[in-house]
């Protein structure tokens, strides 16, 4: 289980995005602050950003803004934008695999 400190971090950082506009499903934090493995000053916060906006064809502008809006909520978020349908049927990606098996659901609002 993912440390209070930084769920709030990227709780904040989902509630943010919702504010540009950006209907967010949900936050999937996955690797070494997911609690699945030890964390250093190096380490950065592994997130898949959940949209259904992200099924659809969008552009690198869309992905820059995922990017700029991390650098100021916490600059160690790497976002990675999936769709929701995604996330729920992609049977071909690694991270998607890792993340739904060792990663933690987190809400903008809470549940």
């Amino acid at each position: 289980m993912a440390d209070r400190a930084i769920k709030k971090i990227v709780k904040n950082y989902l509630k943010e995005l919702s504010t540009t506009g950006i209907p967010i499903s949900y936050g999937i934090l996955f690797g070494s602050y997911s609690g699945s493995q030890k964390t250093d000053r190096w380490s950065d916060i592994d997130l898949l950003v959940v949209s259904p906006i992200y099924d659809k064809l969008y552009t690198r502008n869309e992905i820059n803004l995922l990017w700029r809006i991390a650098a100021r909520i916490d600059s160690r978020i790497e976002p990675i934008a999936v769709g929701t349908q995604q996330f729920e049927i992609d049977d071909k990606s690694t991270i998607l695999e890792v993340a739904r098996r060792e990663g933690e659901k987190i809400y903008p609002q809470d549940k």
